[in-house]
């Protein structure tokens, strides 16, 4: 007698973490061995457009006899990741660069009386070259990278001259040391073409001009409104070495001629560098600086030298995680507008750079750990955690999980990420989905505890992130100024 397997398809549902492949078919009723899966599972692999590929991260399974299974992998930690549940269907595997492109998927059956069978398989997929930890920051783990002028740089100054004064290059980069003079806009830029070679204005002198790097070594630069100037140039990151903080640089860029934004040196005649220290590179902040002549010998002699200040919004994976194996720990922003960290704001729209940085729409909210606790009533529990400590942090790992600490490092609990890139929108950048509880202090305010799962982060880079949350999740209320939560954090 035939019957279909509900049981099954009941039990693997409860292992499932996404939509089971259904199937109308009937199944025997018989005991699946793991001797008896030998050829269960054909594999069959293709590129993004179904092309045949024997090294495609597209694959497709069937099984014969028809057979549900499950299929799933280990991420670093040994944790099992579901690809696929059913008799036929198909999954993606895209391992992070540098991985062993030898892949192991296991199979699993589970009989009508509930026990399992399990067999594995290798397969072999494509995975990109590791990139150096140089080269990640210049171009992204995802190996594209858009850098444009850094507006938010010292005084707002993106290019001028400089004492070549030595010392901290970080502070060159991240306090504007040794700077003499420099433009701040597209005006000022257009007041200074005589030090270009041309002395024709070319795009790049807008603030919104940008430059697309890439791990291929290219530079493609751009005007405001996405023309491309010029010819695409090249670079390479030669001499890395970030291991001392009070360095001088932390490498040396060469590029071809012109590759970079507004590429002439002061006061040259329109001298276009082909070498360049940098001073400072992190997932968002790049600051370059030439000497007079090219006389890199004469640093710390006060002669006269030319900086470029580069930032990067596009990175937001490598802001919110770092580069770091471990991930990236993540506290309370107590350098955020008036100190405050949690606490409510009206859902105001516009500009969700402007509720990061200047705390636009704020209402009301806490600046410590006395007042976050004279606030238990916002919690499920009433009760303490630890987590009220302006030194408690959050750790977000490579494999999506949140793990959260006091201020003496004891875990407190872990939960579950995923982050959603959103672009061309100015309230927000994307948004954060997890676990519930997965956050510092998760709590919506006047709401009775609620712990909300999906935040919009409206402001992120490699040191600050602003969260938002609006009252009972009605995301479709923006810019009525309602009641919202928000959260100030930043990198530990």
């Amino acid at each position: 007698m035939k019957k279909t397997y509900l049981c099954v398809m009941a039990a693997a549902a409860l292992l499932a973490s996404c939509d089971p492949t259904q199937s109308n078919k009937d199944y025997e009723s018989t005991i699946m061995t793991k001797s008896a899966m030998d050829g269960l599972v054909t594999f069959t692999q293709t590129d993004a457009e179904g092309n045949p590929a024997a090294d495609g991260n597209y694959i497709k399974y069937t099984t014969n006899p028809s057979t549900v299974v499950r299929i799933y992998n280990l991420n670093s930690k040994g944790e099992e990741n579901q690809l696929a549940l059913g008799a036929s269907g198909s999954f993606v595997l895209s391992p992070r660069r540098g991985s062993d492109p030898n892949q192991t998927v296991y199979i699993q059956c589970i009989n009508s009386d509930m026990s399992t069978a399990e067999m594995s398989a290798v397969l072999n997929v494509y995975v990109q070259t590791e990139l150096a930890p140089e080269m990640k920051l210049a171009v992204s783990d995802e190996g594209k990278k858009v850098w444009t002028w850094d507006t938010e740089a010292p005084d707002g100054v993106v290019w001028g001259n400089m004492g070549y004064c030595g010392g901290a290059g970080a502070d060159v980069g991240l306090n504007g040391s040794g700077k003499w003079w420099g433009v701040t806009s597209e005006e000022e830029f257009l007041g200074q073409i005589q030090h270009s070679n041309t002395g024709i204005a070319t795009g790049e002198e807008s603030m919104d001009a940008y430059m697309i790097w890439d791990d291929e070594g290219t530079i493609t630069k751009y005007a405001a409104d996405g023309t491309q100037i010029g010819a695409a140039g090249s670079f390479e990151i030669l001499n890395y070495d970030d291991s001392d903080p009070a360095a001088w640089k932390v490498g040396t860029l060469k590029t071809s001629e012109g590759a970079i934004l507004w590429p002439f040196e002061i006061n040259s005649g329109g001298n276009r560098p082909t070498e360049f220290d940098i001073c400072y590179l992190s997932v968002d902040k790049m600051c370059l600086v030439y000497p007079d002549k090219g006389d890199f010998a004469g640093l710390g002699n006060w002669g006269e030298a030319s900086f470029w200040h580069f930032k990067s919004n596009s990175d937001l994976q490598g802001m919110l995680l770092s580069y770091e194996a471990d991930g990236k720990a993540w506290t309370w922003n107590t350098e955020a507008t008036d100190g405050v960290v949690w606490g409510n704001m009206g859902y105001c729209g516009g500009s969700g750079t402007d509720v990061g940085l200047n705390g636009a729409g704020k209402w009301w909210g806490v600046t410590s750990e006395d007042e976050f606790l004279g606030q238990l009533n916002h919690s499920n529990t009433g009760e303490a955690t630890g987590e009220e400590s302006m030194d408690a942090y959050m750790l977000f790992t490579q494999e999506g999980k949140i793990l959260k600490y006091d201020a003496n490092g004891n875990e407190l609990n872990s939960g579950t990420y995923q982050f959603e890139k959103v672009e061309g929108n100015e309230w927000k950048v994307g948004n954060l989905n997890t676990s519930a509880g997965a956050i510092l202090w998760p709590f919506e305010i006047n709401s009775g505890g609620n712990m909300p799962t999906t935040f919009e982060v409206v402001y992120l880079s490699n040191s600050a992130m602003t969260l938002v949350y609006p009252d009972k999740g009605d995301f479709s209320g923006l810019g009525n100024w309602g009641e919202a939560s928000f959260w100030q954090f930043k990198a530990k």
